[in-house]
């Protein structure tokens, strides 16, 4: 009987544990996906004033640089690296 309500108890907090961490899940196979084979997105480079320097659309894969500051992208097998610019990254269907 015992051993029986620590079984309970025991599959009770790793049930509450998974579904606590869905949304962890979620971010997760997102980031797999974005850094295999990219996401539906439309990426948007702005100057330090507003203006519009760029717009790509298309499936592509991001990642920053942390060490130089900049957003490197990848679409059509070209690779974009943005520095001293405003980027916005938008994955289709996310408005």
């Amino acid at each position: 009987m015992k051993l029986k309500k620590l079984l309970l108890a025991g599959a009770l907090v790793v049930g509450i544990s998974v579904l606590g961490g869905c949304a962890a899940i979620d971010s997760l196979t997102k980031d797999v996906e974005s850094d295999t084979k990219g996401l539906e997105r439309t990426v948007t480079v702005y100057s330090k004033t507003g203006d519009v320097l760029a717009e790509y659309q298309g499936v592509i894969r991001t990642k920053s640089s942390n060490s130089t500051n900049a957003v490197i992208f990848e679409i059509n097998g070209k690779r974009v690296n943005v520095y001293n610019a405003d980027v916005v990254i938008e994955e289709k269907g996310a408005k």
